[in-house]
């Protein structure tokens, strides 16, 4: 159900009463597709799982996801082809099509599995997908010969077509909610409160707290946004500032870590109202030139990729972990029918190398169980089967998400024990 008035909309979540209200309840919640990418590799000693269910033994990495490993797979020795995701420039292009991009001044690659999805739900959505990013493209070649576009983008609407990633929180805000203007001087919710009112009296009590509970993380992005909004402008404009970087534009997030939670609280928000039921998110480029002050160090992501072995890249590869881990418990957070929204997602985390320069396996994470189509709390380990494919993998997804497909990349059969 969508409310609206004076330029703005907002998409309720699913309730139980829907029909009170009017509006033909679905039979069962939608599914949903979201993928979290970072560049450059992992830290290897500390990436590793074992057994399953309640025997489920977690590495150092994943301490974030130990609350809530029961809803999490980990999967170990899935792989695309070498020309697919080997070197630095091409990886982020090919990690969601399991397709070499074309080298020179043509640019070539495929259609991403995301889109793929947002194709089929294109009639059913608002947005037929939310591609946000928190760093920005980079352009020209590399000295590989292939161009720097492939490092930016996962997301590929045609070959030759990478879909267009939002940096700016606040934009990919009124997307949502096609709120106008980049600054939000009233809440979205004051431009509905009579209709928001008016439901809250005709729904049952466990919909009213669900109302209340969304409501109430609307209001939180709006206040964080505003927040870091005038924080910039406050710090752009402090001529004793000791920075030694040229400060990001108004409405770009100063901090990496507040960055990447609003995208996820962004792309929460998405799937619980129903705006959109696809989301890639890329946290770092292939050649990332992201840098972590935060977690005490003074180098950029790329360098330190070429240690991946110590320990100041495993501060790296655990943040990143973090932030999907962040996003799994907030959609677990948010009750959908029986279950929680993360029960009907497949929600994705992939680094397109192992280590730099080198992927003999995809570091991989799945949580949600896809409404009851994938069984979770699992080490899943590929390295010696006879059918290694992380594109088996994603011809397995399709077709359980409804997509009448034959093969995808360089497979034409599902993978098995998924």
């Amino acid at each position: 159900m969508v409310l609206g008035g004076m330029g703005a909309s907002v998409a309720l979540p699913w309730l139980e009463s829907s029909q009170l209200l009017g509006v033909d309840s679905q039979a069962q919640a939608p599914q949903r597709f979201g993928f979290m990418f970072w560049g450059d590799g992992i830290h290897p000693p500390e990436w590793w799982t074992r057994g399953n269910g309640a025997d489920l033994e977690l590495g150092p990495v994943f301490k974030s996801l130990e609350p809530i490993k029961d809803k999490v797979n980990f999967i170990h020795g899935l792989q695309h082809p070498g020309n697919v995701v080997g070197g630095h420039a091409k990886g982020a292009a090919g990690i969601l099509t399991g397709v070499s991009p074309q080298g020179g001044r043509d640019i070539k690659g495929a259609t991403s599995l995301d889109q793929i999805l947002a194709q089929k739900w294109s009639n059913e959505t608002v947005l037929p997908s939310l591609v946000l990013a928190c760093e920005r493209p980079v352009s020209g070649f590399h000295e590989s010969g292939f161009s720097m576009m492939y490092a930016s983008h996962v997301s590929w609407s045609s070959p030759v077509s990478p879909v267009p990633s939002e940096l700016y929180p606040a934009l990919a805000f009124d997307s949502l909610f096609e709120s106008k203007g980049s600054r939000i001087h009233l809440s979205v919710l004051d431009y509905v409160r009579e209709q928001l009112g008016d439901v809250s009296r005709k729904v049952s009590f466990s919909d009213k707290a669900k109302i209340d509970e969304y409501t109430a993380s609307v209001r939180e992005v709006e206040k964080r946004l505003a927040k870091m909004q005038n924080r910039n402008v406050e710090e752009s404009s402090d001529k004793n500032s000791s920075s030694n970087y040229d400060r990001p534009k108004d409405g770009i997030p100063n901090q990496l870590d507040e960055h990447s939670q609003l995208m996820c609280d962004i792309i929460a928000l998405a799937f619980q109202t129903d705006r959109t039921r696809v989301s890639t998110l890329v946290m770092t480029n292939n050649l990332s030139g992201q840098v972590y002050p935060f977690l005490g160090l003074n180098v950029d992501h790329h360098n330190y990729s070429h240690s991946c072995n110590n320990p100041e890249f495993a501060k790296i590869s655990k943040f990143w972990v973090e932030q999907y881990a962040y996003l799994v418990k907030k959609l677990d957070s948010m009750q959908e029918g029986e279950g929680t929204v993360l029960d009907n997602c497949c929600l994705m985390a992939a680094n397109e190398q192992w280590t730099f320069h080198s992927a003999p396996q995809v570091p991989l994470l799945i949580a949600g169980s896809l409404r009851g189509q994938i069984q979770t709390g699992r080490t899943l380990d590929y390295e010696t089967a006879d059918d290694r494919k992380m594109s088996s993998l994603y011809l397995t997804l399709l077709q359980r998400m409804g997509v009448s497909v034959s093969e995808f990349g360089n497979s034409r059969q599902a993978l098995s024990g998924i």
